[in-house]
């Protein structure tokens, strides 16, 4: 090819490199911008476990056997006021009521404990909290590697640590799960290598 004929060749395919080379910077910034957009809404979803009163209260009552847990505000008012008309600030954690309050169907022992209220409503928010989260990681919003934290409280969820002798401690949660229709939860777990959950089948009547 003579040197005139390849300068024009070259010349005509310039546009066109130059043009792809730049959609693929831009597309290389998309991605970027992308995981930052992610990577900083998990950043977000985790402190909320943190900074939710909820959130916070049901973390706790899943890390401790035993101790004072502080009452999210909108609840005090279901316990009795303190001396001179103060509301209760604090109640404290007992796994057994826990365990109650947590099985599918109400019962009346929860009914008649305000603390069995509080933990039924604090991990109902908690279960829809890990829901929220596994449907953004489906949807691309959120990255697995960038909610490794999650995967504390999910192992907690599977397998209680602190139930009372009475009840294994994977039966705990995982009925509500399942009757609930929290199994996003489960996948979420799964994802993020929380292994041996049960199917559902297993858990009957005495369970809650």
């Amino acid at each position: 090819m003579e040197p005139t004929i390849w300068v024009e060749a070259v010349g005509k395919l310039a546009p066109t490199g130059i043009a792809g080379i730049s959609i693929f910077y831009v597309y290389l910034q998309y991605r970027r911008s992308q995981k930052w957009r992610a990577s900083d809404l998990a950043q977000t979803l985790l402190q909320k476990l943190d900074s939710d009163q909820s959130l916070n209260l049901a973390c706790q009552a899943l890390d401790w056997g035993v101790g004072p847990l502080i009452l999210p505000d909108r609840y005090r008012p279901l316990f009795p006021y303190e001396k001179e008309g103060a509301m209760t600030a604090i109640m404290a954690h007992d796994p057994e009521v826990l365990c109650e309050a947590v099985k599918p169907r109400l019962n009346e022992s929860t009914l008649r404990d305000p603390r069995g209220l509080v933990y039924r409503y604090c991990f109902i928010k908690l279960f829809d909290f890990f829901d929220k989260m596994y449907r953004l990681v489906m949807t691309r919003q959120l990255s697995l590697e960038d909610i490794g934290d999650a995967r504390y409280w999910l192992l907690q969820i599977r397998d209680y640590a602190y139930a009372p002798h009475t009840r294994e401690g994977r039966s705990v949660f995982q009925p509500a799960l399942h009757r609930w229709d929290f199994r996003n939860v489960i996948l979420l777990g799964e994802m993020l290598d929380v292994k041996d959950w049960s199917r559902g089948e297993e858990w009957t009547d005495k369970n809650g």
